[in-house]
């Protein structure tokens, strides 16, 4: 019978290979973790160089603070960190590294030397980490890091290691997250046997959005819209695929918080929700999108590689995200100006911050749910007086045949009846269907508008609506779901002009349906679900029209 094993120290050698195993996957993630060092050290200019895909030399040169010569040894030491000193700061970590082990962790598994000069000292110093030596050197302002034989000590590593063809590319991919979460960084790569990419510092709106087209691809940008929505510090901005830009796969998706690239599962199922009628079924959405929110209220310290967080308020990101995309897909799609310029949709991003309505937020996550609806075939959706659908134009108007007869339906004021109708039928069915906002909404309006509101509270409810009112602000609880894609600032603002007016319920439940919003039409799938319910409508002189003979020579003056 053998002893048990007595518990001792690893030797550090030991511990930092196996810190390793978790922070470096292949020669991609020493590239993430050196320039990420470079960034938190000031650098707007970086430099890259690749050979043997990473395997046989990652050097990364930045014009950053550079390290104090004395310093440079303790920099390859584990958990030694110039960005952390107390416990308190771990809730409000604004750095890109923090834990101290990606220099002692690369050092363990390869030959690094380390070039490093600060602006008021005389010379540069050169550290080398295998025989733990630091002379003078000649350098700029700035610090190299050279990264030789990666795996070198630890081949069974190495052997897991793919193809030159496949590392290459998950190190451009990684420069790439890297290069659209810093706008205001250079960076310039230099690969054995590929062409060099060059990324200049884009600080104009023309520069940024030339960066984007560099790496995510000019059909991206054509065939993207900008969206910029605010709520209290949190604030969302970027590019997302218009419902055309659909693509067959998942290359671009990018989102950063606070300038970190971020994998969250919260967050992909938000953007997921908010296209899934929208795009056909196999097909992915495309986005790059940035969330600046306070620190505090992220945390960031969840795995090794800094790619998943943990929101204090998950719910609150889900209903921003998916409603901000949701209202911008939902709205007439100018996309690119003649100066290839982003036009922004929302009518609140081109407003100052001060005076943008505050975005409702109301989203609950349901993995059950279908990642996108079935397209319905023409003749499944077939309707029994205009027959069956043949093509939509301007996003707007159905052009339908029966036999030897043709129509044309404006589409979107007959789903708007539609709603009219369903309104109706649920306010004499008591049966309104009724959305709580997550966090409700803050109106400053009138003194004449708060009284207004204060003396029709009771009646707005029975349609739907609460709200809670203050000496200034009135806050919007809850709203009628078909109301759901309604501007609310407008809505209300419109609703309290009327009610000077007209106060009893049936001239307020005329009022709302009239208020009820129109809604575009942005796919053929989406015209296809509308089109067998028309029957439902009892007048149809305001939305069809019949294209007969005699009304195609009217068109044409014969």
């Amino acid at each position: 019978m053998t002893s048990p094993q007595r518990i001792h120290a690893l030797p550090l050698h030991i511990a930092n290979q196996i810190a390793a195993g978790e922070v470096i996957e292949r020669p991609a993630s020493v590239v993430k973790e050196l320039i990420e060092n470079s960034l938190d050290a000031g650098a707007n200019q970086i430099t890259i160089h690749i050979d043997g895909a990473g395997s046989k030399l990652i050097k990364i040169t930045d014009n950053g603070d550079g390290i104090h010569p004395e310093d440079l040894p303790l920099a390859l030491s584990r958990h030694a960190t110039s960005k952390l000193s107390t416990s308190e700061q771990l809730s409000h970590i604004a750095s890109l590294g923090f834990r101290g082990e990606a220099l002692p962790s690369i050092a363990s598994i390869s030959q690094l030397s380390l070039h490093s000069k600060q602006a008021d000292n005389e010379h540069a110093w050169q550290y080398q980490a295998t025989n733990d030596t630091t002379q003078p050197t000649t350098h700029p302002n700035g610090t190299t890091i050279e990264v030789r034989d990666l795996f070198f000590n630890v081949p069974a590593r190495r052997r897991f290691l793919k193809g030159d063809k496949t590392e290459h590319h998950h190190i451009l991919t990684t420069l790439n997250r890297l290069a659209l979460s810093q706008f205001d960084v250079g960076f310039h790569g230099h690969f054995s046997n590929v062409n060099d990419l060059k990324l200049p510092v884009a600080t104009t709106a023309e520069q940024r959005q030339q960066r984007v087209a560099k790496i995510c691809g000019k059909s991206f940008v054509e065939n993207s819209l900008y969206i910029e929505q605010t709520y209290d510090d949190i604030q969302l901005h970027g590019w997302i695929a218009s419902t055309q830009g659909h693509r067959p796969q998942t290359d671009v998706h990018y989102f950063f918080i606070n300038g970190r690239v971020i994998r969250d599962r919260v967050i992909n199922h938000a953007i997921r929700q908010a296209y899934a009628e929208l795009i056909p079924e196999g097909r992915y959405p495309a986005f790059v999108l940035y969330l600046t929110m306070p620190l505090d209220r992220v945390d960031i310290n969840v795995h090794p590689t800094k790619h998943e967080v943990r929101f204090r308020d998950a719910r609150l990101i889900h209903g921003l995200i998916n409603k901000a995309i949701s209202e911008a897909l939902n709205q007439p799609q100018n996309i690119i100006d003649d100066k290839n310029a982003t036009i922004p949709l929302q009518q609140a991003s081109l407003m100052p911050e001060a005076q943008r309505p505050q975005t409702e937020i109301n989203s609950t996550i349901d993995e059950s749910k279908p990642r996108y609806a079935p397209s319905p075939s023409l003749e499944a959706t077939a309707n029994p007086h205009f027959g069956t659908a043949i093509c939509l134009l301007a996003q707007r108007y159905l052009l339908t045949q029966k036999e030897d007869m043709h129509w044309l339906l404006d589409i979107q004021t007959a789903a708007q009846q539609l709603r009219q109708q369903q309104f109706q039928q649920a306010i004499e069915s008591d049966s309104l269907s009724a959305r709580p906002i997550l966090v409700p909404i803050k109106l400053k309006l009138s003194n004449e508008q708060l009284d207004t509101f204060r003396q029709q509270q009771a009646a707005l409810q029975k349609f739907g609506f609460s709200y809670a009112l203050t000496r200034q602000q009135l806050q919007i609880t809850t709203i009628p779901s078909l109301f759901a894609h309604s501007p609310l600032p407008d809505l209300f603002d419109k609703i309290a002009s009327a009610l000077r007016k007209q106060s009893n319920s049936s001239e307020l439940n005329q009022l709302l349906q009239q208020l009820l919003p129109l809604i575009p039409i942005q796919s053929l799938d989406q015209a296809l679900q509308i089109f067998p319910q028309l029957n439902e409508l009892p007048d149809t002189t305001t939305w069809s029209r019949q294209l007969n003979v005699e009304r195609l020579e009217e068109l044409f003056n014969l």
